[in-house]
Order: structure tokens, then C-alpha cells, then sequence
């Protein structure tokens, strides 16, 4: 049977069983790009209990952007199972592995302050930069993540590259860049989450 790639509205309305043979389906037949949407959809559908799952464990503060780290690395890995309970089992161990990051890079987070200058939003950092089983599937976040990059200043650019995929403090960032605080660290990771947020969530009805 020739694979048919589906719009995103019909993917939403796809039940997980149904979204996992899509995914499966869609890679043999080398279609990587509508594989990983499918799995866009299908990670989306678990938010509630990812958040759950982290709220278990953290302070409420950090609850909505580790639930969102875990969301974004399971997009860039590859589940290759073939049902719904070896689809939760995956995403679990991803969450509870970005949980660990949590407590191992965090420690403390400086409070963010608006910046006077620079783009408007919100975001965070994500820790490192998600490990993936698929060479594909990271292939394709690394593109959405250069092409929000390439929307940052130089400066910005380099406080990213540090802090979220360096994975060094926010005091160890302002000791490489001239004139950077601490607060503006974070918030400058905070605005890049948020863009990464936005490219990424599919959303109910998104696309056609």
C-alpha cells in the first residue's frame, strides 16, 4: 500500500494507535518529514500527563519548562515501538531524564528581569540539546533551531550557545561576555524557548 502523507487536521483527529502506525508507516516509506509531524501530534496529546509526571517531582516554578524540554527532545528522538504502552514508556524515560538534567544543571535560576532592549516574549533554556535515538529527527530540530537563531543578535547568539547548549551557568556566561547579568542570561534563553515553542507546538487545527 502506497503511503499517503496526511494533513495536520486529520492528523489531530487520529487516536494514538492510529498515529504510532502512521509514524511507522511513514518512515518505511522514507517520508521522514510527515513522520516526525505525526509525532509532533502524538507527543502534544501526552502535555497534560507529561506535566503530571514532572509536577511529582520539582517545585511548581519549573514545572511548565521541563514539561516542555521533554516535549521538544521527544519530538527530536525517533520512537520506533509499534503501541501505545511502549509509546508511554519511551516518553516517560524522557521525562524523567530531563527532570535529572533539571536538578543537575539548576541549582538555583537568577530571577529574570524584562530586558530593556531586544525582541518581546518570553522563553527559557532547555538544558542541552535534546539526545536522540534518529539521526533524521535531529537533522530536522536542528534547522527550526538555526533558523531561531539566525533571528537573534550576535550577542544573544553567543548567551545561547553557552548557556543552553553549553550548558554553563548563567555566572559563568557573564564572565565570557562583557557587560552580560545574570538575569538578562536567563531571559535571553527564556525569549529563545519561547520561539522554539512556537515553531514546534502543532497546536489544534494547525495547518491544512
Amino acid at each position: 500500500m502506497t503511503f499517503r502523507p496526511l494533513p495536520d487536521h486529520d492528523l489531530h483527529r487520529l487516536p494514538d494507535d492510529q498515529l504510532i502506525a502512521y509514524i511507522r508507516d511513514a518512515r518505511s516509506a522514507g517520508d521522514l518529514s510527515a513522520g516526525r509531524r505525526a509525532l509532533t501530534f502524538l507527543v502534544y496529546g501526552y502535555e497534560r500527563d507529561v506535566k503530571r509526571r514532572v509536577s511529582l517531582r520539582l517545585p511548581a516554578h519549573a514545572i511548565e519548562d521541563v514539561a516542555h524540554d521533554a516535549l521538544v527532545r521527544a519530538i527530536a528522538a525517533a520512537f520506533d515501538g509499534t503501541s501505545q504502552g511502549e509509546f508511554r514508556s519511551w516518553l516517560h524515560t524522557i521525562v524523567d531524564r530531563t527532570v535529572v538534567d533539571w536538578f543537575r544543571r539548576a541549582g538555583r535560576r537568577p530571577k529574570e528581569a524584562k530586558l530593556p532592549s531586544e525582541h518581546g516574549g518570553e522563553e527559557d533554556v532547555w538544558g542541552e540539546e535534546p539526545s536522540v535515538d534518529s539521526d533524521a529527527g535531529a537533522v530536522e530540530l536542528r534547522i527550526i533551531i538555526d533558523e531561531v537563531m539566525d533571528e537573534l543578535s550576535e550577542t544573544h547568539r553567543q548567551v545561547i550557545e553557552l548557556h543552553v547548549f553549553g550548558a554553563l551557568s548563567a555566572g559563568e556566561v557573564c564572565d565570557r561576555i562583557d557587560g552580560m547579568r545574570e538575569d538578562n542570561v536567563a531571559q535571553i534563553a527564556s525569549r529563545f524557548r519561547a520561539r522554539l515553542r512556537t515553531r514546534l507546538d502543532p497546536g489544534p487545527g494547525a495547518g491544512t
